[in-house]
């Protein structure tokens, strides 16, 4: 059975354990860290991006924006468009979760810019548009957000009828615009549109939600006695269910108009709801939420010493979070740095060890499958700027006879040393590569004919000229080699990169029949023949 990648452990991770989120968070860290060790770039962005929305679903803010700005990193310098903007997405929900409302907005505008570049971007537009007006109706623009909020539920309505999900989220938040500009009937007519949606949703923490949203309306409405039911319904999902900061302010509300009707005992159970959760998370705004609360229902009750206490509380927990809204940015801008330091550390490594893949263990040039890269971005961009392709085949004469010589220890130092030849004439636009035993292949994108000539020339005369001795060879008993060449004007020619390998191939077995320790070059003639013209330096040419 074979061994499962990074991708596939992580989707059956996913699976397995979707409704177990702890479970699923140590699952994913696991994978984590085998895949930093592989240096699966791709693999640690999909993982820090699902981290990131356990945390979300899980209420624990604090730890969505690590994890966040991280896959947002990975994806961005990967250029994937498909995982970037659910990225952006969670990230901006990180920074919505922080109260850092001009930045949340700045990064869904982000991930709406590049799901409108794309296809099949992954994430529905909608759900961006969604969070943006969120972030207008965090900052009081109640009926933007809210024109917002009606465009997306249109398109859910409209195109996807069956996303219950999608509807009761952009129901919900509209009732709570029309709510905040006083339209108290108009709140509850949307939350009687989307009540079929929420019947069949098996998502319980959403249909506590639009329980609450609802209780919140029915209550400023003044229909108590409906009000106080959907109140215990909230009541009851909320202490047998994990809970969730997104509607606290909701929980407030409804505390509030209950302590205004008497209700103590009801305000109450709010009231310790809201400090579970924040004794559980520590968070500064859940902990002013907690307490304004009670503070609230121990002034009506008229417990004035335990009231006042109260209120001191809440004047520290107010400078606190001054000064954390202070520190924010640069605690935001530090992870962020971190955040891109690892990734680009990561991605240092994963560069480094793709460029061992690509290179030969004996010579350090790049091996055959490096040769298939390079070809095709040479190819490329000569047939787009009508350049010329240029191949160079050489490999070293009588090497059998060398080896049988000298041993294959001196044959692999004679490889080793051809290759430095090879090296030296390396440029951005000339490339060699290994292509087997003793065979060398280089591509030479944008040249002169004169000056892939010479290039050949100065490998072949400083091959000699190293007068390494090999008894059998005739010519001069020393180390030669032959090499063919070819040089392809690609805005006259169809032809491909295989056409010039294969041309220059010919070069080189037309010098080695001529007696070797020579170069030719292939030439392409106007009524579609060839021929093979010898290339020879003026020393040469008076041996």
């Amino acid at each position: 059975m074979s061994k499962l990648t990074n991708n596939e452990r992580i989707d059956e991770a996913v699976k397995r354990y979707k409704n177990e989120l702890p479970r699923l968070v140590k699952a994913l860290n696991r994978i984590l860290k085998n895949a930093e060790a592989d240096e699966d770039l791709f693999a640690v962005g999909k993982i820090n991006l699902f981290l990131s929305i356990c945390y979300f679903d899980l209420g624990d803010r604090s730890s969505i924006f690590p994890y966040a700005i991280k896959a947002v990193s990975v994806f961005e310098k990967l250029g994937n468009h498909n995982f970037l903007p659910r990225s952006y997405n969670i990230l901006g929900l990180a920074y919505l979760a922080l109260g850092n409302y001009q930045l949340a907005l700045s990064t869904y505008n982000k991930a709406l810019a590049t799901i409108r570049r794309r296809k099949r971007p992954g994430l529905s537009k909608d759900t961006i548009l969604n969070n943006i007006a969120e972030c207008y109706y965090e900052m009081g623009e109640y009926r933007k957000g809210n024109r917002i909020y009606e465009d997306c539920f249109r398109v859910v309505r409209t195109t996807r009828p069956d996303d219950h999900v999608c509807a009761v989220i952009y129901g919900i938040n509209i009732s709570d615009c029309y709510e905040s500009c006083g339209d108290y009937q108009k709140a509850l007519n949307i939350l009687d549109t989307i009540k079929p949606n929420c019947d069949v949703l098996d998502r319980e923490v959403l249909v506590w939600g639009y329980y609450g949203r609802r209780c919140c309306v029915l209550y400023l409405l003044g229909l108590t006695e409906e009000a106080e039911q959907y109140a215990d319904l909230v009541i009851d999902a909320v202490t047998t269910n994990y809970d969730s900061y997104e509607f606290h302010r909701d929980f407030e509300k409804i505390a509030a108009q209950e302590v205004k009707s008497g209700d103590f005992v009801r305000a109450q159970r709010f009231a310790d709801i809201l400090k579970k959760y924040a004794d559980e998370n520590g968070n500064t705004i859940d902990m002013i939420l907690s307490k304004r609360v009670q503070a609230n229902i121990c002034y009506a009750k008229g417990e004035m010493d335990a009231a006042l206490g109260l209120y001191k509380e809440l004047n520290v927990l107010y400078e606190r979070r001054i000064k954390e809204e202070n520190a924010m940015q640069y605690e935001i801008q530090k992870n962020a740095d971190t955040a891109t330091k690892e990734v680009s550390k990561l991605m240092k490594r994963v560069r480094d060890s793709e460029q061992r893949a690509q290179r030969d263990a004996l010579t350090g040039l790049m091996n055959r499958s490096a040769l298939t890269s390079v070809a095709e971005t040479f190819f490329n961009e000569a047939k787009e700027r009508g350049k010329c392709l240029g191949g160079i085949f050489l490999d070293i004469d009588y090497f059998k006879e060398y080896n049988d010589t000298y041993g294959h220890a001196a044959g692999d130092e004679a490889i080793k040393y051809i290759a430095r030849q090879c090296m030296e004439e390396e440029t951005s636009t000339v490339k060699f590569f290994r292509y087997g035993g003793d065979e060398y292949f280089g591509f030479i994108l944008g040249h002169k004919e004169k000056d892939l000539q010479a290039l050949a020339l100065r490998i072949s005369e400083k091959v000699r000229a190293s007068a390494i001795d090999h008894v059998k060879n005739p010519n001069g008993q020393r180390i030669t080699v032959s090499i063919g060449i070819v040089n392809i004007d690609l805005k006259k020619s169809d032809d491909s990169v295989l056409d010039i390998i294969k041309y220059a191939d010919r070069a080189l077995y037309h010098a080695k029949d001529r007696g070797k320790d020579d170069v030719f070059q292939y030439c392409v003639l106007d009524n579609s023949e060839h021929e093979f013209r010898r290339v020879c330096s003026d020393e040469k040419q008076n041996r």
